[in-house]
């Protein structure tokens, strides 16, 4: 009878020890795929920032939706709340009929590049927020 409960235990623990190394495999992958994305939409931020000189409105260049939408997804499973209404705030203003309108493009831009910088730097470094994300507190403000 004994060893029948070892048995047990051990299909119990071997599970457990399967679905916890899935989970991160899938986490790893996600961090990854975010990190690729990161840097990309980062790239094109500060591609935007330095064409932004100042001058006329209508005439600076815009973000690029194709890198935004192939990369969006990625950021939104990595990225905090804040951190993610700050970058997507760029895209949604990106359509040209927009752009005459767009004030504090600089500001904007500079704080997209802020909330991307931990993640294009690397998965060690957003660990600890991806961890807050999945089980910390979620707030709107």
């Amino acid at each position: 009878m004994n060893a029948a409960w070892f048995g047990l235990i051990g299909v119990v623990v071997g599970g457990l020890i399967s679905t916890v190394w899935g989970w991160l495999s899938v986490i790893r992958q996600e961090l990854a795929d975010a990190l690729v994305g990161a840097r990309l939409v980062d790239d094109d931020l500060a591609r935007l920032e330095m064409g932004s000189d100042g001058g006329e409105a209508g005439h600076q260049p815009l973000p690029t939706a194709q890198t935004w939408a192939e990369n969006r997804v990625a950021l939104a499973k990595v990225l905090g709340f804040r951190q993610w209404n700050t970058v997507s705030a760029v895209y949604r203003r990106s359509d040209p009929s927009s752009a005459h309108t767009w004030s504090g493009r600089d500001q904007e831009l500079s704080a997209a590049r802020e909330a991307l910088a931990p993640l294009a730097a690397g998965k060690r470094h957003v660990l600890g927020q991806r961890w807050h994300n999945m089980f910390g507190p979620h707030t709107d403000d």
